[in-house]
Formats: structure tokens, sequence, C-alpha cells
């Protein structure tokens, strides 16, 4: 990772904890609850400021140039897309289960939190798009 630069190193560093912190998450949640929600973001936080802690100690030169920011708003770009296709996506077929099947029970008690559970899905597929185009950008030219 020597040829990386400091942005390309927080990067990968933000991309792998996202990864390791989330996929756990969706793949072992079982029942929603406040406390694990709680216990992921901490450990998002926790690992975020530790790792760039060590990057930012190792690293020489921080400096950002037009580029960094150029590939930054492309980054930014692909993620707010990628989070209102799938918005737009999720609430129509919301709406398609609901209005036409007729047999969604929205009144379900444990519904309001599996639809807060998709919604915070899209935004975490969201941010790992982000992440990953920005990342790409690096390593292709603009």
């Amino acid at each position: 990772m020597a040829s990386l630069s400091y942005r390309e190193k927080t990067l990968y560093a933000t991309l792998f904890i996202e990864l390791a912190v989330y996929i756990p998450y969706f793949v072992f949640h079982g029942q929603n609850s406040v406390g694990k929600v709680a216990g992921m973001i901490a450990a998002i936080i926790v690992l975020q400021i530790v790792a760039q802690a060590i990057i930012a100690a190792l690293a020489r030169n921080r400096l950002t140039d037009e580029r960094d920011r150029q590939i930054e708003l492309r980054g930014y770009r692909a993620g707010y897309f990628t989070f209102a296709s799938l918005m737009a996506l999720g609430l129509a077929m919301l709406w398609f289960h609901s209005g036409v099947i007729h047999n969604l029970n929205l009144e379900h008690r444990n519904m309001g939190l599996h639809f807060i559970s998709v919604f915070f899905g899209i935004l975490v597929i969201a941010d790992i798009t982000k992440t990953a185009t920005q990342l790409i950008a690096y390593r292709r030219s603009l």
C-alpha cells in the first residue's frame, strides 16, 4: 500500500470497516433492537477513529488537490443516484404490494422495524457505492 495516497488509504479503511460491521449486522440481525443498532454504530465510530488515527500518523502527505475533490464529487453522485433509485424502487414495491395485492398487513407490530431495516440497508448500499466509486476513480484516470 506504499503507492496509495492518503485519501485512498482512508477509503480502503472505511470500506473494510463498513463491510466488517454491516455484513454481520444484516446477516445475523434476527430480531431488530435498538441495542444492536447502537452497538453497530458505536463499533463503526470506534473502529473508524482508530483506523483513521493510525493512517494519519503514518501518512506523510495529507494534502488534497482538485483531483481529490472531483473524485469525491463523483463518489457522492453515484451514492445519491443509488440511494434515490433504490428508494423509488422500494416505495414503488410497497405501493404495489399494499395497493394491488391487498394482503400486506401494514398493521403488524414488527412491520415498522422491517421498513426501517430495509431503508437503513438502502443507506448502507448507497454509502458503500460512494466509497467504491471513489476507490475505482483513484485507480483509473478521470
